[in-house]
């Protein structure tokens, strides 16, 4: 029997298997690890990942997994796994699973490992076909400067009098999302204080979602603990389905 771990992340979702004792991604058809966790019914077809994000049908016909489940939402993600076949096994919470994934790696022992989860969580609202082509062309220019000092062009068509060009470069994405980093850092506080613990005693960090990759969330993280704590050793976009399968492969039935 073959156990599977699925991350339904708010942005992108991910699926993976143990292969010779070792938690591994599925590829998808486009052969990345990750798809867009978008669902699109358009007429007679059903589409899923980056073609349902493509497609052009109206922004009410398409769902998106929610970040934060709530007990009705946990029971309709149940009932959709046994709609699909597949018996639910367990269900683990994003930054335990990132962290078991981390421990099968390194073994860590008794020291305390930090997950920091920055995920894409959000919520559309009011013109939401619209919102859907800006949030797209936001991500695109985030994920290349998360990579690249370049400056990127975000072009959005609004109507056939209007439309939205901006050059958004580095420095300004750091600024627009310094108040968010903020507020991430301060959970992070939050975390530390519940566990009464310092900074000081957190012996390993590792960052989880795509929005660590932005170099800014990098440099507080590594103020905050310390740039040899921070760790890189595991892809952020695949913990949290490597974590599923390692507790899936592990539970008895």
């Amino acid at each position: 029997m073959v156990y599977i771990g699925i991350d339904l992340g708010t942005t992108y979702s991910c699926v993976a298997i143990i292969e010779n004792g070792r938690p591994v991604a599925i590829h998808n058809d486009d052969g990345r690890n990750t798809l867009p966790s978008v669902v699109a019914f358009d007429d007679d077809e059903i589409l899923v990942g980056n073609p349902a994000l493509d497609c052009n049908t109206d922004m009410t016909n398409i769902l998106y997994v929610p970040a934060m489940f709530h007990p009705d939402q946990t029971a309709a993600t149940k009932k959709a796994i046994e709609l699909a076949g597949l018996k639910l096994k367990y269900l683990l919470q994003e930054p335990t699973a990132a962290a078991i994934a981390y421990n099968e790696k390194k073994r860590l022992g008794n020291s305390k490992l930090l997950v920091f989860d920055f995920g894409g969580g959000y919520d559309i609202y009011k013109k939401p076909k619209l919102l859907k082509r800006l949030r797209i062309e936001c991500r695109k220019a985030k994920e290349s400067l998360s990579f690249s000092n370049k400056p990127i062009n975000v072009h959005l068509d609004i109507n056939d009098d209007y439309e939205i060009n901006v050059k958004l470069t580095k420095e300004k994405l750091n600024e627009l999302c310094s108040d968010l980093i903020r507020k991430s850092i301060n959970y992070t506080d939050r975390a530390l204080n519940m566990a009464k613990l310092s900074a000081n005693n957190i012996d390993n960090v590792i960052l989880v979602g795509g929005s660590t990759r932005i170099p800014e969330v990098q440099q507080k993280m590594a103020s905050k603990f310390g740039k040899d704590k921070l760790k890189f050793d595991i892809n952020p976009d695949e913990a949290v389905a490597y974590g599923a399968a390692i507790v899936a492969n592990a539970i008895e039935v």
